[in-house]
Parts: C-alpha cells; sequence; structure tokens
C-alpha cells in the first residue's frame, strides 16, 4: 500500500507535535491551546495528515 505522506517526513512530525498540543485537555471539551471547542480544526487538520501516513511502531528506549 502506498501512503501519501512518509511517516518519517517533517510534515508528519510536524502534525504530530500541533495534534499533541490541541489535544482535549480539560473537562470542559475546549482545546487547551486555542480555546476552540474540541477537536479544534488545528488538531482535524493534523489527525487528516497522520492518517494519511503509515503508522509507526514505537521505539523502545535503550537501558
Amino acid at each position: 500500500m502506498s501512503y501519501i505522506v512518509q511517516s518519517d517526513s517533517v510534515l508528519a512530525s510536524t502534525a504530530a507535535e500541533l495534534l499533541a498540543r490541541h489535544a482535549v485537555g480539560a473537562a470542559n471539551g475546549m482545546c487547551p491551546a486555542c480555546g476552540w471547542a474540541a477537536p479544534c480544526p488545528a488538531a482535524r487538520h493534523a489527525d487528516s495528515v497522520l492518517a494519511a501516513a503509515p503508522a509507526t511502531e514505537p521505539v523502545a528506549e535503550a537501558a
């Protein structure tokens, strides 16, 4: 299967950072970064970018 976005690209890593920043944090359902109702437009767009990239395996920490 081919993907539009490569998982190791700057686009994918930036989208992941943006999605983490705009994640629902408070119980009030608002985005803590921009104050819009969650999921905010920034989070939705970042999520769509990550959906176009293959899933990556988590990297195990060296002991």
